[in-house]
């Protein structure tokens, strides 16, 4: 028989639901109001406009306490809008940034209930040792130390707090209708899209409390990394798993931040942060699935051959992050368009990778990435790692803030994931460059290694011949206009108005006279293109140091000018 809590008195659930409603009504409004300040007065100009942090910190240190009351989706959504530079300031991120997954246990006899009721079998048959003492509790389940009783393995045994799936019911109907009430009122959707925040937090919770996903996930990293002997990934037991309980092989390592112990075992620190961050330069860059929580409580080191040489061992792997091939391609195509300082191509590639919203305000947009590029453009490999990392990602988090940008949620594990690892980084070894180790991952991710040169020669070529289809159209095209200009097809409207009140209109020839005029019409369109051609060039050339553009206008323009010289 299923095991099955008593269920949660209804009057505490109407508790807890107003008491999250009003909690949630107040942070929500305050988030909106104070970014759609900043966000108009940027559109006007006024970038000195900054939100008020003290008001954001304290409705957000609000929350953070309130929220450790409650535990369970309140700490997971504080967990999930840290992750949102979006959505909030920097200062006002690190309110978040220290709220801890980390509650009072459930009762060992909660343990032992769902695991008897999940595998069919009494505890004592499957475990000839379950701790009861749990070494690990989360607001969604715990971690107990247990022994295999068939074959004598220990192994970790992760099951499912009491009420779980209720509480996370209520808590997202709460969410859901909290949203509901403020879209009756305002339109957020221009600086906040709360429905998509919704959506992305609700699939990550549903997918993070069922362990068969889990387990899916944890067999697909162990497949990734099974050629990489200094990367560990734990053994799934099928046979002792399912949507509530979930059995894995114990690791036997060190936590990532206990320095003292890794120092006394032997390892070097500057190689285990190399290691750990190559691991994850590999899931971004070449798998495309990433473990997205690699705080340094799901990662170990453990000894491997000889036993100083480190191994990093990871566990948890509920909250994932992927990347598809059309996001990598317009990814690729988002690191081309810096390359050639093109805001409106940046733009584009943003919007493709869904940063932009339907009513976002590109102009402005154009404007704030404008102001980074020329910041950031020419700068070389040797400035970029004499770069502070934090105040870069603290500038880029007032550009996302300071603009309509929402970050999609996969960006949002990305983000933090790669935050998460800087710092675990950076404790290890001070000394450590980031930059160095993701130079190699993302030359080959933009497909400038050896591999690949033949897929980008065909990739540029192809680029190359649709821009010239397009500008040798140019020169008939403006002919075939001026042609209907001299004719009289085209009708010029002038704004002001002559005595009788009616407006004057200007007809630029008439259909007998048109004949007349063919001749000049093309050799004028092609002047037009012929300069205007030398003109990009000659920019393209000695300016944007775009030499495949700029020899290409100039050959245009010497065929204008050969089409000038035919039609003598």
């Amino acid at each position: 028989m299923r095991y099955k809590p008593a269920r949660i008195n209804r009057l505490a659930q109407v508790a807890r639901f107003l008491r999250v409603a009003r909690l949630l009504l107040w942070t929500i409004w305050v988030i909106y109001r104070e970014r759609r300040r900043v966000i108009r007065a940027h559109e006007r100009g006024h970038y000195e406009v900054q939100p008020d942090i003290e008001v954001l910190i304290k409705v957000l240190t609000a929350f953070r306490e309130t929220a450790i009351k409650l535990g369970v989706l309140m700490i997971k959504l504080g967990q999930f809008l840290s992750a949102r530079a979006d959505l909030l300031p920097e200062q006002a991120l690190q309110v978040l940034g220290s709220l801890q997954d980390e509650v009072p246990p459930a009762p060992f006899s909660h343990v032992v209930a769902v695991i008897e009721s999940e595998l069919g079998k009494p505890v004592e048959q499957i475990f000839s040792l379950l701790e009861r003492k749990a070494t690990a509790a989360a607001s969604l389940g715990q971690v107990h130390r247990a022994i295999l009783a068939s074959t004598g393995e220990t192994v970790a045994v992760k099951v499912q707090r009491p009420h779980i799936e209720e509480l996370v019911n209520t808590d997202l109907s709460t969410i859901r209708f909290v949203i509901w009430v403020i879209s009756r009122f305002v339109d957020t959707s221009e600086f906040i899209d709360l429905m998509a925040v919704y959506r992305e937090f609700r699939r990550t919770v549903y997918e993070e409390i069922d362990y068969l996903t889990e387990a899916a996930n944890a067999r697909r990293f162990r497949e990734l990394f099974r050629d990489q002997p200094q990367i560990y990934i734990p053994r799934v037991y099928e046979e002792y798993s399912s949507k509530r309980v979930l059995v894995l092989e114990w690791i036997d390592g060190i936590k990532i931040n206990d320095y003292a112990a890794l120092e006394a075992a032997g390892y070097h620190r500057l190689e285990v942060a190399r290691r750990t961050v190559e691991a994850y330069f590999f899931q971004f860059f070449e798998a495309g699935f990433f473990h997205a929580d690699p705080h340094p409580g799901n990662i170990f080191v453990k000894a491997g051959s000889p036993p100083e040489d480190p191994v990093i061992a990871f566990v948890d792997f509920g909250m994932v992050g992927s990347l598809t091939k059309s996001m990598k391609k317009a990814m690729r195509d988002l690191f081309l368009a810096f390359v050639a300082r093109d805001s409106q191509a940046l733009v584009n590639a943003l919007g493709r990778l869904g940063f932009l919203g339907e009513q976002a305000n590109l102009p402005a947009i154009e404007r704030g990435l404008e102001l980074m590029l020329n910041q950031y453009y020419g700068m070389t490999l040797g400035e970029a790692r004499e770069l502070d990392l934090s105040d870069v990602a603290q500038e880029i988090e007032q550009l996302l803030y300071g603009q309509p940008f929402q970050i999609p949620a996969q960006f949002a594990f990305t983000g933090r994931a790669i935050s998460v690892l800087a710092g675990v980084a950076t404790g290890l070894a001070p000394e450590f460059n980031l930059i160095d180790v993701a130079a190699p991952y993302a030359r080959k991710f933009l497909g400038l290694s050896s591999d690949r040169l033949g897929e980008n020669l065909q990739e540029l070529l192809r680029q190359m011949l649709e821009n010239g289809r397009a500008m040798l159209t140019l020169p008939r095209a403006l002919e075939r206009i001026i042609a209907r200009f001299e004719s009289g097809q085209i009708e010029i409207r002038l704004a002001d108005r002559g005595s009788n009140g009616r407006s004057r209109r200007s007809r630029s020839g008439t259909g007998r006279n048109a004949a007349g005029h063919e001749g000049r019409g093309g050799s004028f369109s092609l002047t037009l293109v012929s300069l205007a051609a030398l003109a990009a060039a000659l920019y393209l050339l000695t300016s944007a140091h775009l030499f495949t553009a700029g020899w290409f206008c100039l050959g245009l323009a010497a065929l204008a000018v050969l089409g000038l010289l035919l039609r003598r």
